[in-house]
């Protein structure tokens, strides 16, 4: 017994001198696993040695167990299967037997470590000296015994730690999830000793855990599970155990663990936390990079930059451009609106910068119109600030290029006409439309709209209300009873702003054309509302620094 620190043969030669001195017909060596509720055969004598590692007594089962919780040798001289402290074992042919001993093995401490059991074909009344015997065979084969699996322990952990170093280096070097998953269940299945491994991982979309690699491949496994069907950490599955632990980082819930045929539950919690950071990190660059490929591709779109490239950035992006899209543009807005518009929209694809928020919506199904009514209801439903444009349906980059115009001005309708930071499309901007694109024009020069801009300047300077009064008088269409009234003024203080007006800026109401003026207002109110008066810093080219600080009356 002290000839050697390997287990399996100190084991061995445990069973053979125990059979030989005893004249038994089968010995059978049962250990205590570390937490203490199962022992489990990890010796026995031909024909018997195949089952060793697969028999298993619970707590409280076989005379195995009464003999180790009562720390004193059972002895039964026949008919050993109708006393009710024996388990019957059909794998171990215990009809054959009629006598059964079970001698305890505790460990210099008195703590126990297993039990021995030897049993005869015929019936057998075992001796004061074999009784003595058998006890002190197994007090100094108990020491033997600790030495080895102290040594079989160490030397396990060693193996493990050198693997958990291995296999955390392969994960540290892994740059895709594919190449990080195929590390994971090959590693997990070696260190745990499993038949199998399974790597789950999260779809943050529907809430279940999708399979992602098993080792070996094609091993059978539920291809989804649900978060409320990940049961315990150890489980059993018929007769196969199974652990299952769950990838966690920074307290997020990345996907799980499953090992079939194993209970290495510390090591496989370890495995996790190594493969949760690994996935982690790739994700988050994966995620970067995604993000980068949106950028340029919607960038590319902004700037009517068709052709070959821009096909190539849609397919990479997941972008169908035969599919019918609405363009989402957005300012200050909050991470709210984008998690509920990508549940709400599935496949959306989003750029987000500096709270601005550029998104490629599928039409899908539903069609457009109840797209718009959908958005404009969970907007309204978060309580969500910050304003969103849309465009209309586009099919095809070219399509898509005029959409990315077409939600900036929609955008910028919502901000500057209405003001009350809700949804507007494109439809609904009507003639503002026109006014837009001139306002957005920085080279368009017209003598009466910068005749109405001094009008602006002159207002802001001196805190008067000037612009406001022509835009009033424009609106009754030259009544003076009904500006005066409108305005809160007497007609002939109204007769003067008209004619300090003429004077600043040699517009003459009684012949100019009304329309030219009425247009020109509104340009200028546009021109001043915009951001820096420059409207274009995210939506089609870049993000939105600076919101707009004044609005434009309504209409």
């Amino acid at each position: 017994m002290g000839s050697s620190l390997n287990l399996e043969e100190v084991l061995h030669g445990v069973v053979k001198l125990l059979s030989d001195a005893s004249a038994v017909h089968a010995c059978f060596v049962y250990l205590l696993e570390r937490e203490g509720k199962r022992l489990v055969l990890r010796a026995a004598s031909a024909p018997y040695t195949p089952l060793v590692g697969e028999i298993e007594l619970k707590r409280g089962e076989g005379l195995a167990w009464w003999a180790l919780e009562n720390r004193e040798a059972a002895f039964i001289r026949e008919n050993a299967l109708e006393d009710p402290r024996v388990k019957y074992v059909p794998e171990l042919e215990e009809e054959k037997f009629q006598s059964l001993v079970a001698i305890p093995v505790l460990g210099k401490r008195g703590d126990p470590i297993g039990a021995f059991t030897l049993h005869t074909v015929a019936p057998r009344e075992f001796t004061d000296a074999e009784v003595g015997f058998l006890v002190s065979s197994a007090s100094l084969v108990a020491g033997a015994i600790e030495n080895a699996r102290l040594f079989d322990e160490t030397r396990k952990r060693v193996g493990e730690l050198e693997y958990l170093t291995e296999l955390a280096e392969a994960l540290a070097v892994a740059e895709t999830l594919a190449a990080l998953g195929d590390e994971v269940v090959a590693g997990s299945r070696d260190l745990l000793r499993a038949e199998n491994a399974h790597l789950y991982l999260l779809d943050t979309d529907d809430e279940r855990l999708h399979l992602h690699s098993s080792a070996p491949p094609g091993a059978s496994a539920p291809t989804t599970i649900g978060l409320t069907d990940l049961g315990p950490e150890v489980g059993r599955n018929a007769q196969a155990p199974r652990v299952t632990v769950t990838l966690v980082a920074g307290g997020e819930l990345l996907g799980a663990l499953v090992a079939e045929g194993t209970r290495e539950v510390d090591l496989a919690r370890t495995v996790a936390n190594q493969a949760a950071v690994a996935v982690k990190k790739i994700q988050v660059l994966e995620r970067l990079t995604e993000k980068n490929l949106i950028k340029d591709f919607f960038d590319d779109l902004a700037a009517r930059r068709l052709g070959p490239a821009l096909e190539g950035r849609a397919a990479r992006v997941g972008c169908d451009l035969e599919r019918p899209y609405v363009v989402l543009a957005a300012v200050r807005t909050d991470e709210r609106f984008e998690n509920a518009l990508r549940a709400l929209v599935r496949g959306s694809i989003l750029d987000t910068r500096e709270q601005a928020l550029r998104a490629l919506a599928p039409v899908g199904a539903r069609g457009t119109a109840r797209l718009v009514d959908d958005l404009a209801r969970v907007h309204g439903e978060l309580g969500a600030t910050g304003a969103v444009g849309l465009s209309g349906s586009c099919v095809g980059a070219e399509a898509l290029a005029h959409g990315f115009e077409e939600a900036r001005h929609a955008l910028l309708g919502e901000v500057v006409i209405r003001g009350d930071r809700g949804v507007m499309t494109y439809e609904e901007l009507g003639p503002y439309k026109y006014l837009l694109r001139i306002a957005l024009e920085p080279g368009v020069r017209d003598s009466t709209i910068e005749a109405v801009g001094m009008l602006e300047t002159y207002d802001r300077e001196r805190n008067s209300s000037l612009l406001p009064t022509l835009e009033e008088f424009l609106r009754r269409r030259g009544n003076i009873s009904g500006t005066s009234e409108a305005l809160f003024v007497h007609p002939n203080t109204l007769r003067q702003r008209l004619r300090r007006i003429a004077d600043l800026t040699g517009i003459d109401l009684r012949r100019d054309d009304w329309l030219m003026i009425e247009i020109a207002t509104k340009l200028v109110r546009l021109r001043t509302a915009l951001p820096d008066g420059d409207p274009a810093h995210m939506i089609g080219v870049e993000m939105w620094r600076n919101p707009p600080s004044r609005l434009l009356p309504g209409g």
